[in-house]
């Protein structure tokens, strides 16, 4: 499992580095809160492998919930101040990678099964689409 989490930490390094590095837009709540909402979406949904144990279905369900709370806030914020309503595929992507670690760190001491593994590793391979598509849109 360590080595699946390495790999995974190195591939969203290496997109948050090139995802980040030609950044021109300043920071935006809208933005801010559709990324809030799909990291905490994706722990969530990461839920599903490990309902039986107690202390990683806490933690995600806790972390989680807070995540979608300050996204739904940050959302309402938004549209209160008109803030840019655009999202980033680039930032949707960034946040998914880095919430693929998050969540292969904290469901590390599941074991290493298919039913683990699903959702991170179909969430990277999306996270991975979006930010190709991203790039190919600035192009």
């Amino acid at each position: 499992m360590w080595i699946i989490l390495v790999i995974n930490l190195l591939v969203a390094m290496a997109i948050v580095y090139f995802g980040l590095k030609e950044r021109q837009e300043d920071f935006n709540l809208f933005t801010a809160g559709a990324v809030f909402i799909v990291f905490g979406l994706i722990l969530i949904i990461g839920l599903v492998p490990v309902m039986n144990n107690f202390e990683e279905l806490s933690v995600l369900q806790f972390v989680g919930g807070i995540l979608i709370a300050i996204g739904i806030i940050s959302l309402i914020i938004g549209f209160v101040t008109k803030a840019v309503r655009t999202v980033s595929l680039r930032d949707v992507a960034i946040a998914m990678e880095v919430a693929v670690v998050c969540l292969l760190y904290l469901t590390h001491n599941a074991g290493l099964s298919f039913m683990n593994l699903v959702v991170p590793e179909l969430t990277a391979i999306v996270g991975l689409v979006l930010f190709i598509v991203s790039r190919r849109q600035m192009n």
